[in-house]
C-alpha cells in the first residue's frame, strides 16, 4: 500500500490519525502463537484500511506503553515536522506498520521503533507480522528486565 507523504504530513499535523487505546498485559503480549495483541491489530487493520495513518495505544502498565502505528518512517506519528523533513511531499511511499515503546527504562530517551511488517501484510493477515511483534516484545521485555548497570564509583 502506498500513500503520498503530504497526505501524511497533512494527517500528523491535525493530528488527525485514527487512534484507540487497549489494556493488554505482559503474559499476553509475550503469548507464543502471537495473537496476544489480536485486538489491538484488528483494530490497527480497519483503521489503516479506512484511514491510512493510524495507531493501537497498548497500556501495559503504568511504566510502559506500546504503540503499533502505520507510518512511512521509522518516527512516532507524533513528529511530523521531522517527518516533512525527511520524506518529499509529492512522492509516494509504502505505508509501513512500526512497533513503538515507549519506558523510561528501555533507554535514554525512553523510546524506541522498529518496522515489523508492512501495512500490505496488515491488510492480507500476513501472520509473520503478529509473529514479528510478539518477537518484538519480548526483545523489549528483556532489555527492561535487565537489573540496571551498578556503578562502580565508591
Amino acid at each position: 500500500m502506498k500513500i503520498l507523504a503530504n497526505d501524511v504530513i497533512q494527517t500528523l499535523k491535525a493530528g488527525d490519525f485514527a487512534s484507540q487505546t487497549f489494556k493488554i498485559g505482559k503474559a499476553t503480549l509475550k503469548k507464543a502463537d502471537g495473537t496476544g495483541a489480536d485486538e489491538a491489530f484488528n483494530y490497527l487493520k480497519t483503521a489503516v484500511n479506512q484511514h491510512g495513518i493510524a495507531e493501537a495505544v497498548i497500556n501495559v502498565n503504568k511504566d510502559v506503553v506500546i504503540k503499533l502505528q502505520s507510518n512511512v518512517i521509522n518516527l512516532p506519528l507524533l513528529y511530523p515536522a521531522a517527518v516533512e523533513k525527511l520524506t518529499e511531499a509529492g512522492q509516494e511511499y509504502d505505508l509501513n506498520v512500526y512497533a513503538v515503546i515507549e519506558a523510561e527504562k528501555i533507554n535514554s530517551s525512553h523510546l524506541r521503533i522498529d518496522q515489523i511488517g508492512t501495512a500490505d501484510d496488515l491488510l492480507n493477515d500476513n501472520p509473520d507480522l503478529r509473529l514479528n511483534f510478539r518477537d518484538w516484545v519480548k526483545e523489549q521485555f528483556e532489555r527492561l528486565d535487565q537489573p540496571a548497570a551498578k556503578s562502580t564509583t565508591e
